[in-house]
């Protein structure tokens, strides 16, 4: 089972150390993978001030075991733990190894419309990703987590850009295309969270 892990506020040490805390928690052994992206402020609009991450760390674990909530909360001041149901949008060209992974990933949290059916929502999404793989022409990866239980987030999608250059002249095609995808998000979507972060991969 994945799962995803939101994170705010580490107690201790730095939230650069998320990844080597991540690996020496006794729930790392009977995981089959870890994925740990570390978030940093960052501008929302280009030449705007920096803004601290959504999360300052986001956590994807493979395990039929799930983290105690209270050993997370006593090394983080807020822990989220859900449940994801992992659509693969656009696969990876090869596997991506052990380590800090070349690039930037860009992590959006989702909030379905209140009232739209779940499966309406997954619905929609799902016709999304044609359009995102045409827009998004600088990414490598593309990933939406289906996450459960849907509060407050309906979902995060994961792109993935080999470097800074693909994220900042291919998140999309056209000036015109913002418009594009906004129409297409805004008929499933209420709200949503964007963050850019640094993926460790710490098991795999």
């Amino acid at each position: 089972m994945k799962r995803v892990i939101l994170l705010r506020g580490p107690r201790s040490g730095t939230v650069d150390a998320a990844p080597g805390w991540a690996a020496a928690q006794p729930w790392a052994a009977d995981a089959t993978r870890i994925v740990v992206h570390v978030g940093f402020s960052a501008p929302v609009e280009p030449g705007g001030a920096d803004r601290p991450p959504a999360y300052d760390a986001v956590i994807e674990l493979w395990s039929d075991a799930a983290p105690d909530i209270d050993a997370l909360h006593a090394d983080w001041a807020e822990a989220t733990i859900r449940s994801s149901a992992q659509v693969i949008g656009k696969p990876a060209a090869r596997p991506v190894p052990v380590g800090i992974t070349p690039g930037l990933s860009q992590l959006s949290f989702i909030r379905a419309i209140d009232g739209l059916p779940l499966a309406e929502a997954e619905r929609h999404w799902d016709e999304h990703i044609p359009l995102a793989r045409a827009i998004h022409i600088g990414m490598n990866r593309y990933v939406q987590d289906r996450l459960s239980p849907p509060d407050p987030w309906f979902g995060m999608a994961h792109l993935h850009f080999p470097d800074e250059a693909a994220l900042r002249d291919g998140l999309f095609r056209s000036p015109e295309d913002v418009a594009v995808i906004n129409a297409d998000v805004a008929e499933f979507v209420s709200d949503y969270a964007t963050m850019l972060a640094i993926e460790h991969v710490v098991k795999g």
